[in-house]
Parts: C-alpha cells; structure tokens; sequence
C-alpha cells in the first residue's frame, strides 16, 4: 500500500466527519513522520503493513469519538504546541481571550504576580508566562492534570513553574496575587448532556460544575478570590455564555469594580472580569 492509497483509505473510513481528508493527512503525519508536503511528494512510497495497521487503529479511535488532539497528544494554543492527555481539558482558541486580556491588565497595571487556577494542560499559565517573561503560578485538583500543566510550563518557559495541588485556593494559604485568571468546570449536567461526544471524551470534572446554573465552582471563586488578591488586583473568569451576565453581578455583589464581560470569536460572553479594591 502507497501512501496515496492509505490515505485515501483513511479519508473512507472517516467520510462521516466533517473534514475526512485532514484528519486521514494528520494521521498520517502523526504515524509516518510525513508533513502536509511531504504527503505529496512521497505519496508513491510504500507503507509497511504494521503502519497502515496503527493509522487505521487510530482512524477508528477517531471516529469513535476521541478527539484528534488526544490522538496526536497535543494541541496548538496561542502560538504555542501543548502537549495534551486525556487526564486535560482541550485547550480551544477562546480561552486565548482571558491570555489576552490576562496579559493586557498586566501590562496596564505592572501586575507581577498571577495565578492560574484550574490551569488543565497548563495552557494559560505557560502562555501568560512566556508573553510577559515572568513567573506565573497554577495549581489543579487533578495530580495528573497538574503533571502534564509542569511539563508543558517548562516546556514552553524554559523554567520550573510553582505548580500546587489542591482544590481552587488551598494550595495556596497566604499567598496575594494581582492577577487570578481561571477556566473552572461551568457546564451543568444538562448542558454537558448536550455536547458532542468528542466533548464527552474530555475529563468530565474538568467540565461539569454544581448547580442549575453550573456556577457552584465560579461562586466559590469569586467568594474566595478577595483573600488571595492584592488591592488592585483582578479576577478573570471564563464561563459559559449562558451565564456570563449572572456571573458579572456575582463580581459585582462581591465587591468588585469595573466588571466586563469580553466576547469570544463568534461573539458570544465568554469572560468576565472585575478589580479588587
């Protein structure tokens, strides 16, 4: 079997998914080395039986319902490749909104010290880290989440991030930010219900929040946020859009000023942020 003729049994056995020929192309990469390029110039060579066998394993596992990022184990995410496990939520091109306002505020404000909270693969701490040259801190409840969020932090830093486990602010007694920036669980049980099963793939905990309104977690943040941010400091928050306005009066009852709510790339709420005064 020829290159060509793999993918092209590839792309068959992907015909229900959206885009067949992309992910039999990564496939392909992933198990023969073989970039977009390279694909095409080399696509008479022949493909020993074993590698055909391991990109057809991997085809099913896809269309079964595994999401690609976790068949290629990593992930693209505001300029940077992230190694990804199935222990980690899929970093997605909104949750670079909260890099980027995160970033902003810290530049506006001369903030230095920042929290990652629920940091998952890591993304947001390594990506604010890297941006401004400075430490960024991150803790996660999950021991094998926070495992792949250091490997990830070193690898995009080039230093040993201050990485905690614990539950939301536990690991962190007596320390002050000026910055909290968080992607917790939020979805309720029916709106998870609701998702694509590549989404149900992803670690359900990292996902689904208490509560009819999937706030139970972001409450708890906000109630606690004020004990481990420095005056001036703030709070940013990704949520659903569903619940984004309900959340910014929740910062707004806490004590917060300024609150907004920014929107994401099909203009929906996304983050909402407020100071501490």
């Amino acid at each position: 079997m020829t290159v060509r003729e793999l993918k092209g049994e590839l792309a068959s056995i992907a015909s229900g998914l959206e885009l067949p020929q992309l992910e039999a192309r990564l496939i392909v990469e992933k198990v023969l080395s073989l970039d977009a390029i390279s694909q095409i110039t080399r696509a008479d060579d022949e493909v020993t039986g074993e590698d055909a066998a391991r990109c057809v394993a991997l085809m099913e596992r896809r269309i079964s319902g595994t999401p690609m990022a976790y068949i290629l184990g990593e992930k693209e995410f505001y300029g940077h490749t992230f190694i990804v496990t199935e222990d980690t939520l899929i970093p997605r091109p909104d949750t670079e909104l909260i890099v980027e306002n995160a970033v902003r505020i810290a530049r506006e404000t001369g903030a230095r010290s920042i929290l990652d909270l629920c940091t998952g693969s890591g993304a947001i701490a390594a990506s604010i880290a890297f941006e401004l040259d400075t430490d960024v801190a991150f803790s996660d409840l999950s021991e094998k989440a926070l495992e792949v969020a250091r490997l990830n932090y070193g690898r995009i830093t080039g230093r040993e991030g201050d990485g905690r486990l614990g539950n939301l602010f536990e690991p962190w007694s007596g320390s002050r930010f000026d910055i909290i920036a968080t992607n917790p669980p939020y979805l309720t049980e029916t709106w998870w219900e609701e998702t694509e099963k590549s989404v149900k793939a992803e670690p359900v905990m990292a996902l689904v929040s208490d509560g009819d309104d999937g706030l139970g977690i972001i409450r708890k943040i906000i109630d606690s946020a004020p004990g481990y941010l420095n005056r001036g400091g703030h709070l940013l928050i990704e949520g659903d859009y569903r619940q984004m306005q309900k959340c910014a009066t929740l910062l707004s009852f806490r004590g917060f000023s300024d609150v907004k709510i920014l929107k994401d790339l099909s203009g929906k709420d996304r983050v909402a942020y407020g100071r501490w005064n």
